[in-house]
C-alpha cells in the first residue's frame, strides 16, 4: 500500500521537476539573442507555423499549470496518507476498542454527520445514535472513508495540520518546512481556486512570480510533504492509530 503509494508520488515530483526543466529551458532561448532577436522568436515567430504567443504569455500559462500540478500533488499524498491509517486499521480488523482515542471521537462524528443535518428528524438521530452504540457494543471493524474526513475546503499547510492531529499524529509546526509552507500553500490554494472557478487568466494567475520563486516554493512544499510521510510511516510503523494498552 505505502510502497505503491510512494512510487506515484516520486512519479508525480518527477513530472514538476521536470516542468521546471522545460521553464527553465524556455527561459534561456528567450535570454539568449542574436541580432536583437532571441532564439525563441527564431524558433516559435519564424515562417509560416509560428504562433501568435509572445513568451511571457506561454510562460505564464505554463507558470499557472505547475501551481496546479503542485496542487495535485499535495492533494494526492494527503489523500493517500489518510488512506493508509484506515487501511490498516480494517486490515487488522480494529474495533471502537482497539484504536486511539482521535480515531474514536473522528468515527463518532462521521457517523453522527447524517443525523446533523438540520432538515432530519429526530428518528433519524436516535437510529444513528443506536446504529453506533450497536457497532460499539458487537466489536464491528471501524471503516473509515477519506472523502469524509478531508477538510471541506481545498488543502492548505493548517488544514493538513489539524487533519492529521485529529487522527493523533502531531506535525511538527517548528519546522521551518512546515512555516514556510503555510504562506506558500495558500497562495497555491488560491491560485487553484481561481483558476478553476475562471476568475483568474492563465497568463495572468502566476505573472508575478519567476520561474526561480515558483520553484523555490515547490521545493519548501516538497520539503514539507516528505517530512508529513515520515510522520504517518512511523505513526503507522509503531501502531499508534491502535489504543495504547493500560
Amino acid at each position: 500500500m505505502m510502497d505503491d503509494f510512494l512510487t506515484v508520488y516520486k512519479e508525480r515530483q518527477k513530472e514538476i521537476e521536470d516542468f521546471f526543466v522545460l521553464l527553465k529551458f524556455l527561459e534561456t532561448k528567450e535570454n539568449s539573442r542574436h541580432d536583437g532577436e532571441s532564439e525563441f522568436d527564431q524558433f516559435f515567430h519564424n515562417g509560416e507555423r509560428q504562433i501568435n504567443l509572445t513568451y511571457q504569455a506561454l510562460v505564464n500559462i505554463m507558470k499557472s499549470n505547475a501551481s496546479l500540478m503542485i496542487y495535485n500533488v499535495i492533494e494526492y499524498t494527503v489523500t493517500n496518507l489518510v488512506y493508509s491509517i484506515y487501511y490498516e486499521i480494517e486490515k487488522n480488523k480494529l474495533s471502537y476498542f482497539d484504536v486511539n482515542e482521535c480515531i474514536r471521537e473522528l468515527w463518532k462524528k462521521m457517523m453522527l454527520k447524517a443525523a446533523s443535518d438540520p432538515n432530519a428528524s429526530f428518528n433519524t438521530f436516535a437510529k444513528k445514535n443506536d446504529e453506533i452504540i450497536k457497532a460499539i457494543l458487537d466489536r464491528h471493524i471501524i471503516k473509515l472513508e477519506v472523502k469524509n474526513s478531508l477538510p471541506a475546503g481545498n488543502l492548505d499547510a493548517k488544514e493538513i495540520q489539524k487533519l492529521f492531529e485529529k487522527h493523533g499524529i502531531d506535525i511538527d509546526q517548528k519546522s521551518i518546512n512546515f512555516r514556510r509552507s503555510i504562506n506558500i500553500m495558500d497562495k497555491i490554494k488560491l491560485d487553484r481556486n481561481n483558476l478553476g472557478h475562471g476568475s483568474m487568466a492563465f497568463t495572468e494567475a502566476l505573472r508575478e512570480n519567476t520561474i526561480n520563486e515558483l520553484e523555490d516554493s515547490y521545493n519548501y512544499v516538497k520539503k514539507f510533504l516528505d517530512e508529513l510521510i515520515l510522520f504517518v510511516r512511523e505513526f503507522l510503523k509503531n501502531k499508534e492509530y491502535q489504543q495504547k494498552s493500560a
